[in-house]
């Protein structure tokens, strides 16, 4: 099985010397330097939109422009678990180790985070535009109603997979990716980002991020199955745990 696990980068970083990775500079459209990585401008790409789909550019990029058996997501600072050394003394997965879940599962997310004091729904609200789950949840009843069911499932939930990462065989990924885009590009004539900082800016990556959990809770067919994930920089844990609570308290989302 021929897996490609993307690392979306930004910036110069180190990463695995793997044949599973595929180190791509996201958003190469709008900051041409080169790390010596895949840039996510070529052929079919939207990676002049990177300021709003975060990682997602490399996602459409590699859909569009990558052949192989499965395909995955992880970050310059984020990867699944596994044996392998890593950037920074860390243990990720490998190649060996990717082939091994696909051969159990069609689906790979990362460990969920519980978010205990508050639904996904408040949780993105409290944190990001509210409107724009309005506007998602419409383009949703448009669209595909029939993810409707599945959508209120997530986001009245507390438990979320983060970072828009995965691993995933190729027909799933397909139909995923089929269904993420389209829909993320209605919903973005309908929000006015011009006014919101670089941070708020985001608004097609957190969209994505909880789009993710929705098309697997649509898909109870699949064989899904969820892996720790791992920061090799260090997860600030309390510090975000803070930052929620003031957020909830205040009622002010972070700038």
């Amino acid at each position: 099985m021929t897996s490609t696990m993307l690392i979306a980068s930004h910036k110069q970083a180190p990463v695995p010397s793997s044949s599973l990775y595929v180190p791509v500079h996201v958003g190469h459209a709008l900051n041409p330097a080169d790390f010596g990585f895949r840039p996510d401008d070529s052929g079919d790409n939207i990676s002049a939109k990177n300021r709003s789909y975060c990682e997602l550019t490399a996602v459409y990029w590699a859909w569009k422009n990558i052949d192989a058996t499965a395909y995955g997501l992880s970050h310059y600072r984020r990867y699944f678990a596994g044996t392998m050394p890593g950037p920074n003394g860390s243990k990720i997965l490998s190649a060996d180790e990717a082939n091994t879940l696909l051969l159990d599962f069609d689906v790979v997310l990362g460990k969920p985070r519980n978010y205990v004091i508050e639904t996904i729904d408040s949780h993105y609200r409290n944190g990001h535009h509210g409107e724009d789950l309005d506007v998602l949840r419409a383009a949703i009843e448009r669209r595909s109603p029939e993810y409707l069911s599945a959508y209120d499932t997530v986001f009245q939930g507390r438990k979320l997979s983060l970072y828009n990462m995965f691993l995933m065989r190729a027909e799933a990924f397909e139909a995923y990716c089929s269904w993420l885009f389209p829909l993320l590009s209605e919903v973005e004539t309908h929000i006015d980002e011009s006014d919101r900082t670089s941070y708020q800016q985001r608004t097609m990556g957190y969209l994505g991020e909880r789009l993710l959990n929705v098309w697997v809770q649509a898909h109870p067919e699949l064989r899904t199955t969820h892996r720790k994930i791992v920061n090799t920089e260090g997860e600030p844990k309390i510090e975000k745990a803070i930052k929620l609570m003031q957020r909830k308290i205040t009622g002010r989302r972070q700038q």
